[in-house]
């Protein structure tokens, strides 16, 4: 009887404790977040733009940071690099502005 009471009491006493768990949408949403729960990178890029978007707020992302400090010539070939081949990342993914007509950029 002593060990049901001990036992009642003791689980009323973990249920009554208040849940603080903590975490916002903000939270759950950050770069650091998601990328310590298995998300990749570009999967990261696609939320915080996204979230941008929604907000109406410029993002800067890790690849729009890839010119800074760097010398002219370095811009010159990466440019060129990326006209020879199309499958190279440009960076533009989910900013570019969507046209439903064909024309000679899309090339």
């Amino acid at each position: 009887m002593k060990t049901k009471i001990l036992l009642l009491a003791g689980v009323l006493a973990v249920s009554l404790l208040p849940v603080n768990a903590q975490l916002s949408v903000d939270d759950a949403s950050s770069r650091e977040y998601l990328i310590n729960h298995g998300h990749s990178n570009s999967t990261v890029d696609i939320v915080e733009l996204s979230k941008g978007a929604a907000n109406g707020e410029k993002v800067v992302l890790p690849v729009d940071r890839k010119y800074e400090n760097k010398p002219v010539i370095y811009k010159w070939v990466d440019k060129l690099f990326l006209y020879v081949d199309p499958a190279n990342d440009k960076g533009d993914f989910l900013r570019e502005d969507i046209k439903f007509y064909p024309s000679v950029d899309a090339l």
